[in-house]
C-alpha cells in the first residue's frame, strides 16, 4: 500500500463527486443509470458488480456532455467549488491514536460537581447542634465540607455581634458538613455565622428556601484530625466502533487512451473520490449511529457503524431569543454574553478556546450582532482552516459555517466543539491498493481502493454542547384548543 499523494499541485481535498462507492455485496438492488448532481455534472454510481460507477467513453458520450471529450470547454467549470469538511479536517490535526480492533475503549474522567440546590425548605434551628440538607446531589459533599448558601446571609460574626442585615457587604450564610444523615445519605450540617443559641454555644442554622444554590467550599478540618471525608474519582469507560470507510475508482482502458481537450486523468477520478469519501465521511462522524450488523449480504459478517459526535455532546443550548415581528431569532449582547457564559462555565473541565460549526441560518443570527463589542471580527486560520472570531470574557469562539448542517435540514443548529478533548482512533491508516482487474480477467480497467478504518470520539462531554436557535413558543388556542407557532 502506499499513501495517495498530490497531483500537480492540486490538493486531495479536490472538488466534484464523479466515480465513487462504497464497497458492498449485490443486493439485488438497481440503481439509475446516472443522475444529476445538485450544482453541475453527472454522476453514475453503483455496486462492484456491472459497469454502474465505472468512468467510461460510453456513459461520459450518453449521459454526459459528448463534446466534452472533443470541444474546447472551460476547465474551471468540470469540478464544482468543494464543501468543507472541518470535523475531518480538524481531526486529522487531533490526537490520533492506533487501535488493534474495529472496537475502541476510552475513559473520561472529569472533577467532582462545585455547586447544587436545596431541594426542600429547611427550617430554621431551634435547638440541637445540627441538622440535615436535602439536596439534589448528596455525592458532592464529604465531611468537613464547607459549603456557601448564596443569597441566604449570615446572621451573627465570630464576636457574636449580628451582621446589618441592609449592608450588601454582609457574607452570606456558611456551613460546614459534620456528618451524614443514616437513612437518606443526605449531609449534616452546623452553621458557621447563623443563629447565636440560647446557650450561647451552639450556631443553629437559619431557615433556608428550597431552589437555593449551594456551593462547595474548602475543607476545615479540626486540631486534632488526621483524617477527613473521603474522595475517589475513577474514570468511566465507553466504547465507540471505528467503521471501515472504502471506495472504489474504476475507469476503463479505452476511456483512459480517448483523446480529450482537457486534461482530465485517472488521478482526478481519485482527487475527486478522495473528497467525495472525505465528504461522506464529515456526515459519518458528525451524526453516525454506534452498532455492529450482521447481514445477511455479507453472509453474516460484522458491519461497524461508528457512533456521531453530535450525540456525545453534554449540553444543549437555546441561541438567542424569538423576533415575532422579524419571524427569526435574534441574538442580542447580553444573548451573546449568557451563551459563552454557557459554552465556558460549569463544564467541569475544559479550555478558553471553543470551534463553533454553525448552519447557515445561526451562522446569520450572529452576524448580525451589531456591537463592535461582540462582532466577528477577526478571521484566524488554524488546521488549514479560515475561522471569524470573537472575544468574549470567558473565553474566544472560533465560527465557521458548516455547509453539512444545512444539508441535514439543521440550518439553524450549531456545534460547539472543545477541540482538545477530540480524539481519532485509527484502525487501518488512509491507504491506497491498486487493483489489477485486467489480470484477474474481472474487467478491462484501472482500479483503486481507498480505504481507512478509524472513528473520533469527544472526551468530557460537558466542554461540547449542541445548540439551536430559539424558535416561535407555541401558543394554544382556548377555542379550538390547537397549538400554533406564536
Amino acid at each position: 500500500m502506499k499513501i495517495l499523494k498530490k497531483s500537480g499541485g492540486f490538493f486531495l481535498s479536490a472538488l466534484m463527486t464523479l466515480v465513487a462507492f462504497v464497497i458492498g455485496a449485490s443486493s439485488g438492488v438497481s440503481m439509475a443509470a446516472a443522475a444529476d448532481l445538485p450544482d453541475a455534472g453527472i454522476t453514475n454510481s453503483g455496486g462492484p458488480t456491472g459497469s454502474e460507477g465505472i468512468a467510461t467513453e460510453t456513459q461520459g458520450r450518453a449521459d454526459g456532455d459528448a463534446e466534452f471529450y472533443t470541444k474546447d470547454i472551460d476547465q474551471r467549470i468540470t469540478k464544482i467549488r468543494p464543501m468543507a469538511t472541518p470535523v475531518d479536517q480538524i481531526s486529522r490535526h487531533a490526537k490520533s491514536q492506533k487501535s488493534d480492533s474495529f472496537e475502541v475503549k476510552y475513559y473520561s474522567v472529569g472533577t467532582r460537581p462545585i455547586s447544587c440546590t436545596v431541594s426542600d425548605d429547611v427550617a430554621a434551628m431551634t435547638s440541637g447542634e445540627s441538622t440535615t440538607l436535602n439536596v439534589d446531589d448528596a455525592k458532592m459533599f464529604t465531611l468537613d465540607d464547607t459549603i456557601r448558601v448564596v443569597g441566604v446571609k449570615g446572621v451573627y460574626d465570630c464576636n457574636g455581634k449580628a451582621y446589618d442585615p441592609n449592608d450588601e457587604n454582609t457574607p452570606d450564610l456558611v456551613l460546614c458538613v459534620c456528618g451524614r444523615d443514616a437513612s437518606t445519605s443526605m449531609p449534616t450540617v452546623y452553621a458557621v455565622n447563623g443563629n447565636l443559641a440560647s446557650d450561647g454555644r451552639a450556631i443553629n442554622v437559619p431557615a433556608i428556601p428550597a431552589g437555593t444554590t449551594l456551593v462547595r467550599m474548602g475543607k476545615a478540618c479540626g486540631e486534632l484530625d488526621v483524617q477527613t471525608g473521603r474522595f475517589n474519582n475513577i474514570p468511566t469507560a465507553e466504547i465507540q466502533y471505528c467503521q471501515n470507510f472504502m471506495i472504489q475508482i474504476e475507469e476503463s482502458t479505452f476511456n483512459a487512451i480517448a483523446g480529450k481537450e482537457i486534461d482530465w486523468q485517472f488521478s482526478d477520478l481519485e482527487e475527486d473520490g478522495i473528497y467525495d469519501m472525505r465528504l461522506a465521511q464529515e456526515n459519518t462522524f458528525m451524526w453516525g449511529v454506534k452498532n455492529r450488523v450482521h447481514h445477511s449480504t455479507k453472509d453474516g459478517a460484522a458491519t461497524w457503524f461508528t457512533g456521531g459526535i453530535w450525540y456525545m455532546a453534554g449540553k444543549d443550548i437555546e441561541v438567542g431569543k424569538w423576533d415575532k415581528e422579524k419571524g427569526c431569532a435574534v441574538i442580542s449582547d447580553e444573548d451573546l454574553v449568557d451563551i459563552t457564559k454557557d459554552l465556558f462555565v460549569g463544564t467541569g473541565i475544559g479550555n478558553k478556546r471553543k470551534i463553533l460549526f454553525c448552519g447557515s441560518d445561526m451562522l446569520s443570527a450572529f452576524s448580525k450582532i451589531k456591537s463592535e463589542k461582540f462582532r466577528l471580527k477577526d478571521t484566524v486560520e488554524c488546521w488549514n482552516l479560515k475561522f471569524k472570531s470573537w472575544d468574549t470574557d470567558f473565553g474566544e469562539i472560533l465560527t465557521i459555517h458548516h455547509e453539512l448542517f444545512d444539508a441535514n435540514g439543521m440550518s439553524d443548529c450549531g456545534f460547539a466543539l472543545d477541540p482538545e478533548y477530540l480524539t481519532k482512533k485509527t484502525h487501518v491508516s488512509w491507504s491506497r491498493n491498486i487493483l489489477d482487474l485486467q489480470k484477474a480477467g474481472v474487467r478491462n480497467t484501472n482500479a483503486v481502493v481507498i480505504q481507512e478504518v478509524a472513528c473520533l470520539y469527544l472526551r468530557y462531554a460537558k466542554a461540547h454542547a449542541r445548540m439551536r436557535l430559539a424558535k416561535a413558543p407555541e401558543v394554544v388556542e382556548p377555542s379550538a384548543g390547537s397549538v400554533v407557532q406564536g
